[in-house]
């Protein structure tokens, strides 16, 4: 039995979230495949900035207390330059701060508030687009089944690594670039400040840049760097100077975890669709700099729902509606790396 939606979005964190929200709320039939177990683990900072606030209040309601860290609130970043130099950039001058969260719960919150159907354990195994519809076959990894799926529309909302964007265009994946991010959760303790998200910029600790922020008591650190590269030497370096200088003393480790990211970002090289498949978040290549990926994921969500909801009722092109939507969070994400790379002193991205 073929199920008919009238879109399908693959990915249940914050840009398929938000592109369910908003097809829900013009009364679209919406799926959500996911093909983790939900609530899944996904490595972030976790740091809800302004943009990113005010989009989940009006769209989603106030984050449940359940999705805080303590501190619940950061006072900002703090920048620490190869000298061991730090330049604090505050997140607000008045209020709190900004909300610590675990994505984790964050996402899971904002997909069940989303109002779509939400498959989770469920792999996409291939897509066929036509003029009308987009036919997909899916497996369910829980209960080792398999389902034909059609609809309208199909939307990626994947991550960096999406399976939809490599095959809607293998060239364009051939010639990306990628990095690697990873990072430890250790018991432990530390005299580094918790009410900052601390980022060290010295190229013998990463590539990109390292970081170092507290959640629950957990000491959270990590780095990036190109593929390819032996990345244990960097973080090897890194530790040691957060021994050294902030007292880091490690007792057991909680979780280790990584991911790849691409270099769409920082190019410019932005992939928005083809013909009725769109990609929203850093599938299409939104992140800005220093990793923040939250508040262009929730906005290019809600864009490609308004472009879907627009061209059905005007019968313009789909497409052409999403990129004019985009334009200006476009622009923003470029803008955002040229500016991390002044702040930094050089090229945050060397890929």
């Amino acid at each position: 039995m073929i199920l008919e939606y009238d879109v399908v979005v693959v990915g249940a964190g914050p840009s398929g979230a938000a592109a369910a929200r908003g097809l829900v709320n013009e009364g679209f039939n919406v799926l959500v495949i996911e093909k983790k177990k939900l609530p899944r683990y996904k490595i972030c900072s976790g740091i809800i900035f302004k943009k990113s606030q005010d989009i989940t209040r009006k769209h989603f309601g106030e984050i449940p207390h359940t999705a805080y860290a303590t501190p619940n609130f950061l006072k900002g970043v703090r920048f620490w330059d190869k000298h061991g130099h730090f330049t604090d950039w505050p997140f607000s001058k008045e209020g709190d701060g900004a909300p610590n969260i675990w994505r984790s719960e964050y996402d899971s919150w904002l997909i069940k508030k989303s109002g779509a159907e939400v498959w989770d354990c469920c792999n996409l195994k291939g897509f066929i687009t036509s003029a009308n519809h987009v036919s997909l076959e899916c497996h369910l990894t829980s209960r080792n089944e398999n389902k034909e799926i059609q609809c309208r529309y199909l939307i990626s909302a994947e991550g960096s690594r999406s399976f939809i964007r490599a095959t809607l265009d293998p060239e364009f994946e051939k010639n990306l670039k990628w990095f690697i991010a990873y990072q430890h959760y250790y018991e432990g303790h530390s005299e580094i400040d918790p009410y900052f998200y601390h980022g060290f910029f010295d190229s013998q600790y990463g590539d990109v840049y390292a970081w170092f922020n507290v959640k629950d008591g957990l000491q959270i650190f990590g780095t990036a760097v190109i593929r390819g590269v032996k990345l244990y030497a960097y973080l090897n370096n890194y530790t040691k100077m957060l021994e050294n200088k902030f007292g880091l003393r490690l007792r057991k480790l909680v979780r280790k975890a990584g991911c790849l990211g691409n270099d769409m970002c920082t190019t410019g090289r932005f992939y928005l669709g083809k013909e009725n498949v769109l990609l929203v978040g850093e599938a299409a290549g939104f992140l800005n700099a220093f990793g923040e990926g939250i508040s262009c994921a929730l906005s290019t969500g809600l864009s490609a729902a308004e472009a879907i909801s627009k061209s059905i009722s005007s019968g313009d092109d789909t497409l052409a509606l999403y990129t004019e939507l985009t334009k200006l969070e476009r622009r923003q994400t470029v803008v955002s790396w040229k500016l991390g790379a002044k702040i930094a002193g050089r090229n945050l991205m060397p890929l």
